[in-house]
């Protein structure tokens, strides 16, 4: 069993491993199709109002220290040989190492994605139990429509109602950003409740939208469970209805899981439009701003960072699966 479930966990991690490069690959080539140029970002153009002229030495020398004068197979070697030693040079727009904008930028994007799969991920499952175990009942029926409909609200759409509604009609919370600029915080506790404040409204908006995944899974799982010989036999044994819901949960944990990695995915490419609508500082923000600038380097560094973060957790993710269940390590 452990040698099946040791090639199992090698084997899928030689197939994350190949999709990490093809990442690298796309993310490699995707800018480089888009119009424009990142140097017309820097100069502006002939239509612009203020647009910053550099002379052609300069030009020069630039398209020599990003290799933007190498053929595409040469651009790509330094680029593959940089990703792997994490080294993405300067951000043309901002002039600083990308590195120390992706490590100023991601802790905001865990903490808004990590709270919002939590948040999500617990009211999920006891929403889609409760609904399991009354299911064909008024409560199943009402959330069989209001979760769908939650999905079907583009993350976008949502946040601006939040904002309007939650931010400028009742002031509760802040409408943008991630603390309140020049605020002298009394301590730490200060400090934490205004983070939280500003985080309230995006967090809350990406768990909506992820929340009615986990939903619908919890619940059609448990659904197949609480259809089984054993518990039938515990309610014939006259078990607790909590205790039969703890053990339909546990033999319904890895699907769960394997929806919590995959969540990650689309976590990221919501937050994008979330930060995008809140002015959250995260990585999402980051690569709407790149996008418009386009900042290569940048652009390059922001989706090598999430796409590992996303492989890591899914890996991470099979191997707890292939732990709980043993099935999975005979595959």
């Amino acid at each position: 069993m452990d040698r099946k479930r040791s090639g199992h966990i090698i084997s899928r991690g030689l197939e994350y491993a190949t999709t990490f490069f093809l990442i690298l690959a796309i993310n490699f080539f995707l800018p480089r199709v888009m119009p424009g140029g990142p140097l017309l970002s820097i100069t502006g153009s002939q239509s612009s109002d203020l647009p910053v002229v550099i002379d052609e030495e300069m030009k020069y020398k630039l398209m020599e220290y990003y290799h933007l004068n190498d053929p595409l197979h040469i651009q790509f070697i330094h680029y593959i040989s940089d990703a792997l030693h994490l080294d993405f040079g300067y951000s043309i727009f901002y002039n600083v190492p990308v590195v120390d904008i992706l490590m100023g930028r991601l802790p905001w994007t865990i903490l808004l994605m990590g709270t919002a799969l939590l948040f999500s991920t617990i009211f999920g499952i006891i929403i889609g139990l409760e609904s399991a175990w009354k299911r064909g009942g008024k409560l199943d029926h009402a959330l069989l429509v209001i979760m769908p409909f939650f999905r079907s609200i583009p993350a976008f759409f949502l946040g601006a109602i939040m904002i309007f509604v939650f931010g400028y009609k009742t002031e509760w919370f802040p409408t943008s950003g991630s603390m309140t600029p020049y605020m002298n915080y009394a301590g730490l506790t200060d400090h934490a409740i205004d983070i939280i404040s500003h985080l309230t409204l995006p967090m809350l908006c990406l768990a909506a939208f992820e929340m009615p995944g986990t939903y619908l899974l919890v619940r059609n799982v448990c659904v197949q469970q609480l259809g089984k010989p054993y518990v039938l036999m515990a309610e014939a044994r006259g078990l607790k209805e909590n205790t039969i819901k703890k053990h339909v949960l546990i033999n319904s944990i890895v699907p769960v899981i394997n929806q919590i990695a995959a969540m990650l995915g689309f976590m990221v490419a919501g937050a994008v439009f979330i930060e995008t609508v809140f002015s959250y500082p995260g990585m999402g923000m980051l690569v709407y701003n790149s996008f418009i600038e386009r900042d290569y380097p940048v652009l390059q560094g922001a989706f090598i960072f999430m796409s590992l973060v996303v492989l890591a957790c899914n890996y991470a993710a099979d191997i707890a699966c292939s732990y709980i269940d043993g099935r999975s390590g005979q595959e």
